[in-house]
């Protein structure tokens, strides 16, 4: 009998750390994916024409979290000796208040090639400051806590909100019509022209300390 419910207990044992690395890996990808910033903007208005267009740019800056995440976990040592915010900010303070603009004079109801969708969450994921802070804060904290494995899933949580977040904004774009859809544009906008201005800020402030 001893035997058996020693044998039980591992068995529990691997349930339960198999159970925990889902469930925290899965929060892990909703801390990156869910709160507010560029990338969100960007995925709420592509969104407006198309759910599925959104999804694509939510799925392109997922690829630019799996290239962070390689990156980060494999160069760390060299990475932070390495002053990257000089380059970083400004070329991230470019690249959104250069697609802030261009969502601006897009028409109402232009859809985004489906290539193009996707090539757009790369670039803004792969430049975004914040999803880098995040690897080389919170990634290598949970990575030197928990090991690799709540990583594993990781990626299903951001598919989860980027799913909901894309399915929820067309589906109220349908439902409120023209009014909502120019409202969601001038929100993302806004954005990324807040973030803009605040990475140049971040920028500056490096050379004033």
């Amino acid at each position: 009998m001893d035997f058996f419910k020693i044998i039980f207990i591992q068995i529990a044992s691997v349930y339960y750390l198999m159970l925990f690395d889902v469930v925290l890996g899965i929060a892990l990808g909703l801390s990156l994916a869910g709160p507010p910033g560029p990338v969100t903007a960007i995925i709420i208005n592509e969104s407006r024409s198309s759910a599925f267009s959104g999804f694509l740019v939510g799925l392109g800056a997922m690829t630019a979290d799996f290239i962070l995440m390689i990156i980060v976990f494999s160069f760390y040592s060299a990475i932070s000796n390495f002053r990257i915010d000089l380059y970083l900010y400004p070329i991230g303070a470019a690249v959104f208040l250069l697609n802030g603009v261009l969502d601006m004079k897009g028409g109402m109801g232009t859809s985004v090639p489906t290539g193009k969708g996707y090539l757009t969450g790369l670039e803004i994921g792969i430049v975004n400051p914040f999803q880098i802070a995040w690897w080389t804060g919170a990634g290598l904290s949970v990575l030197e806590s928990f090991g690799i494995a709540p990583f594993y899933f990781l990626f299903v949580g951001i598919v989860i909100w980027v799913a909901f977040l894309s399915n929820a904004i067309r589906r109220s774009v349908i439902k409120f019509g023209r009014r909502f859809s120019e409202s969601v544009r001038l929100f993302s906008f806004s954005v990324q022209v807040l973030f803009a201005g605040f990475f140049i800020y971040l920028w500056l402030s490096i050379f004033l300390t």
